[in-house]
């Protein structure tokens, strides 16, 4: 399909761009080929046996060991990541400046071709409000294409296109059927028809500032060689609609206003892990072709991208705008989100340690530890907090019997101190962190909030156990996210 537009002298055609592979080959492109369709190696198969296999025997032969020798790996992996984030708050104070931004911002003459890719599932009762927020862009309309990737069996969505006046920029693709129908299989086939100079992927409830495209150029065109792609902060335009949306918000400013600035911020520093958020993340759009796309079969293709740009050299740098989205109000379907989070971590992970010397020979050893503690130490976390809970609650309740002093053993001096550090300080740290980014970053009125912060931890850690279960049950399965459902997404 070819857009034409003509305005006074400028003449331009949006056609799809040249791309060597076919739709039909999306399974097998790129990072398909050797991604998250295998979920895990034989070989790691026999190291988690083996591990397990040890510990059974352990337990079998010498309780007391197999069960002190599990604690003392557990209070390590506690500590390493509590030490890792106070380093990570750290540089990001020291790096808060360093966005990538251009103060003047590029005149409509000088901009190029930009493709925005928004995947679409469901999301028939949205499509009115999503055509606003996308003419709102504040970009050239003729150097502006929009792609609305749908799924050819999804009549909801495929009848609201059909029956709301589009225009002419913004394009319905439909999607050839497939044996899974994932996010990152609808942007592989939609890359292909992306003409733009830069592309961006934006979720049907976002709303991005107006200029952030404008903004998007210019950091990508002044920004060194190695920063292929800029990502905008995300936060939340219902943050006040549920207790839930607003430690949701709590936890999307530490992370986008705190933590990442610090991760993007080592100019000096070629390799860095930077996670990606699902949205608003501006790529080269050959590049993005030149290192495969996303892989279909991973529910977290965002951060799968983010280590792969790693691993060949590249960087992403935070810039200055935000894109507001809807943060799910409800405990259920937020759980359901989280989960398929969890699960992706968990398949990023187990794929890019299949050779872990060669991730390290690739990524150096400060994006490794970054990738090691962020991806799989956060996973692992999760699905260990509730053991461990379930654990200091016992010790409490039978303080002085039998049972709490057989607790008490398992925690000689060189484990307990390290724990306590890790229960008390570490999470002191966390709840202080919390309100400091609040009031910092223009969020005062939710700094109360962090004091419900151990809530939010529970509910964390059944999403990752759901989100365990789903990755051994259904790997594939993508849990959909409902849209539309705050006190404004309509």
């Amino acid at each position: 399909m070819t857009i034409t537009r003509e305005t006074g002298e400028t003449h331009l055609i949006l056609v799809d761009a040249p791309f060597d592979a076919p739709e039909e080959d999306w399974s097998t492109w790129g990072a398909a080929a050797s991604g998250a369709k295998q979920v895990i190696t034989p070989v790691q198969v026999g190291v988690l046996v083996s591990l397990l296999a040890l510990f059974i025997v352990g337990l079998y032969r010498a309780p007391d060991h197999a069960l002190r020798a599990a604690l003392d790996a557990t209070t390590f992996v506690y500590l390493l990541t509590g030490l890792h984030k106070v380093r990570l708050l750290v540089r990001s104070e020291s790096a808060s400046g360093n966005i990538a931004s251009e103060p003047i911002l590029p005149e409509d003459d000088q901009l190029p071709i930009y493709t925005v890719m928004v995947p679409l599932h469901r999301e028939g009762r949205v499509i009115p409000s999503l055509v606003q927020r996308l003419e709102a862009i504040d970009y050239p309309p003729d150097r502006l294409q929009i792609l609305l990737l749908i799924e050819t069996d999804d009549e909801e969505t495929v009848n609201a296109v059909a029956a709301y006046p589009l225009p002419v920029n913004i394009r319905p693709v439909l999607m050839a059927p497939g044996e899974i129908r994932t996010k990152p299989r609808a942007l592989n086939i939609g890359l292909q028809h992306a003409a733009g100079e830069f592309v961006v992927v934006y979720d049907a409830e976002d709303q991005p500032e107006p200029d952030q495209l404008r903004k998007a150029v210019a950091a990508l065109r002044s920004a060194p060689e190695e920063v292929v792609c800029v990502q905008a902060r995300l936060n939340f335009y219902n943050r006040h609609q549920s207790t839930l949306t607003r430690l949701f918000a709590i936890d999307y400013a530490i992370w986008y206003d705190q933590l990442l600035p610090g991760l993007s911020g080592d100019r000096g520093q070629r390799h860095a892990f930077v996670p990606l958020g699902g949205t608003s993340n501006h790529f080269w759009t050959e590049m993005l072709r030149h290192i495969g796309g996303w892989d279909p079969y991973n529910v977290t293709e965002d951060c799968d991208l983010a280590v792969r740009l790693s691993r060949e050299g590249f960087k992403v740098a935070m810039m200055d705008s935000v894109t507001w989205e809807e943060a799910v109000p409800r405990v259920q379907p937020w759980i359901k989100q989280r989960s398929r989070w969890i699960k992706g971590y968990l398949q990023t992970f187990l794929v890019h340690t299949r050779h872990p010397f060669r991730l390290w020979r690739e990524v150096h050893s400060r994006a490794y530890v970054d990738f090691h503690v962020l991806v799989g130490g956060t996973a692992l976390l999760l699905l260990l907090n509730p053991l461990m809970w379930t654990l200091t609650a016992v010790y409490m309740s039978t303080k002085g019997t039998q049972v709490g002093g057989y607790i008490q053993t398992l925690y000689p001096p060189y484990v307990y101190y390290p724990s306590l550090v890790s229960l008390l300080l570490w999470n002191f740290i966390l709840f202080y962190t919390g309100a400091y980014v609040c009031v910092r970053h223009g969020l005062a009125d939710l700094a109360r909030y962090a004091l419900l912060v151990p809530f939010y931890w529970v509910i964390l850690s059944v999403g990752a156990w759901v989100g365990l279960i789903s990755l051994v049950r259904n790997p594939f399965y993508w849990d959909k996210t409902e849209h539309g459902v705050s006190v404004n997404g309509t």
